[in-house]
């Protein structure tokens, strides 16, 4: 089993070019958003490239919810931002939650024609790595970065789903609190704080909180 790290929209190609599994690693904060959307109940959630995306597909989910956001905060009219704090307080029960965010929902459209596309984060690292062997098939991890720029959160975090496919999480260089406080330096946390919401970091950071693996089922993800 081959595990290769990769950044933006250019190694998800380079991935799908392999036919590699792939990660989608958005730490702050798609990835770790969508987990907690599913466990409050979300059905589905399909990834749109931009707002028109989004609006375009309305027709295909008359009855869906709203999500997105532009540089941490909701967009206007959306029924919810990309908050993790939120969807874990949503009731998204039998829901399907349309999805636009500044980098993880791109990522995720460059990545489709993968033959299996997961989100994964600190918050489901294990159910990850764990779902991702049983299939045996070589994995790129790939970083959404933030506006086209590495950010050490997924830098760090596609690290350390790297370290659990070939040692033990355990062993990992650097303890959970370690993580935490490199991640804080990110200018991804000094967004949240812009925008009054870094009771989202810990969400972040909350290492295998869940045990939920969104995989991509045609344009949505589902529970895998």
């Amino acid at each position: 089993m081959r595990v290769t790290i990769e950044h933006g929209i250019e190694g998800a190609t380079r991935a799908v070019s392999r036919k590699d599994a792939i990660i989608i690693v958005d730490t702050i904060r798609a990835s770790t958003t969508y987990v907690n959307a599913f466990s409050s109940g979300a059905e589905r959630i399909v990834p749109c490239a931009s707002r028109e995306d989004l609006e375009d597909r309305l027709s295909n989910y008359p009855d869906s919810v709203k999500s997105g956001e532009r540089q941490c905060r909701k967009i206007e009219g959306y029924d919810y931002g990309s908050s993790p704090l939120e969807m874990s307080k949503a009731n998204l029960s039998g829901k399907t939650m349309l999805s636009s965010t500044t980098n993880g929902s791109r990522m995720v459209v460059a990545s489709h024609n993968s033959p299996c596309v997961v989100m994964g984060s600190f918050c489901n690292a294990t159910a990850v790595v764990n779902f991702l062997k049983d299939l045996k098939m070589d994995v790129s991890i790939v970083c959404s970065g933030r506006l086209g720029e590495p950010v050490i959160e997924d830098d760090l975090c596609a690290e350390y789903l790297k370290w659990g496919f070939e040692n033990s999480f355990a062993t990992f260089r650097l303890n959970d609190e370690e993580i935490y406080e490199k991640c804080k330096s990110s200018p991804s946390y000094s967004m949240l704080q812009s925008a009054g919401l870094e009771d989202d970091f810990d969400f972040c950071m909350s290492i295998d909180s869940h045990e939920i693996v969104p995989i991509l089922d045609n344009d949505a993800f589902i529970l895998s």
